[in-house]
């Protein structure tokens, strides 16, 4: 159950934190992992972990395009690919916006995706798996998001555009929205303050592990997912399920149980 032997898949953004812990599994499960990375060092990573490696900016098609083809070459297929790549600018609101880090944002985390949905279409396999890492920020407002919160809206929407075009070869497309997950991204900032807040307002009153997001992708990456496209499903403790805290007092035209009119 849930075996992705036989099966070849590039994840992005998989030196670290979401990403690698999405390609442990994969491997774990079977599959031939090819991990995409900015960053040159990602090599050694991928050596250890058993994994092949590609140098990639998702920001460029051209990069995106040649990667999608190294992993077919090598692996002789491409089945899953994971659009995991991106930035993540919080606690930048419209007033410190600047032109740099919006264009930068959209660059990575939604060229990447469209690019990456585009090339799926031309070497994955039919009956293959696209996923998109989006976030819950992309659906519920957040203060000091507008470049990163927008993005991932994107990510959401690119996800149900691709769903429908590359239906026909039943190749499926759906994003996950993690919430606060302990990556080098949180936890690589001293004294966070989004920690004690997840932990207060998350109705399961913690912070996530990437190997939970790595379990979702996992399943959505398995043939027992071939019915599901399309969707964004959100991995974040009940987080956008609804706030944990909401100071309210009764109106007094509630009395022993009853509603009174006209108090």
């Amino acid at each position: 159950m849930f075996s992705l032997a036989n099966k070849a898949a590039i994840v992005t953004g998989g030196a670290s934190g979401i990403g690698l812990a999405i390609a442990r599994r994969f491997l774990a499960a079977g599959a031939s992992v090819l991990i995409a990375d900015r960053r040159a060092e990602g090599e050694t990573i991928a050596r250890v972990v058993q994994a092949e490696f590609f140098q990639v900016d998702v920001a460029h098609e051209e990069q995106v395009a040649a990667m999608c083809d190294a992993a077919r070459k090598h692996f002789g297929r491409l089945d899953i690919l994971v659009n995991n790549a991106g930035i993540q600018p919080l606690g930048i609101g419209f007033g410190e916006l600047t032109d740099d880090i919006l264009r930068r944002t959209l660059d990575v985390n939604v060229h990447g995706v469209a690019f990456g949905i585009k090339h799926a279409g031309r070497v994955v396999s039919d009956g293959g798996r696209v996923i998109n890492t989006a976030s819950f920020v992309g659906t519920l407002a957040t203060p000091g998001g507008a470049a990163y919160s927008t993005s991932k809206a994107a990510v959401i929407h690119l996800t149900k555009l691709g769903a429908i075009e590359l239906a026909p070869r039943r190749i499926t497309v759906n994003a996950v929205s993690p919430g606060t997950i302990l990556t080098p991204a949180v936890t690589g900032i001293a004294n966070n303050p989004e920690i004690p807040f997840i932990q207060r307002r998350t109705p399961l009153g913690r912070p996530g592990q990437p190997e939970e997001v790595a379990a979702l992708c996992h399943f959505l990456a398995s043939d027992e997912a071939a019915y599901i496209t399309g969707q964004n499903i959100g991995i974040d403790g009940g987080l956008t399920a609804g706030w944990t805290e909401y100071d309210l007092i009764a109106p007094s035209n509630v009395r022993n149980g009853r509603w009174i009119d006209d108090q």
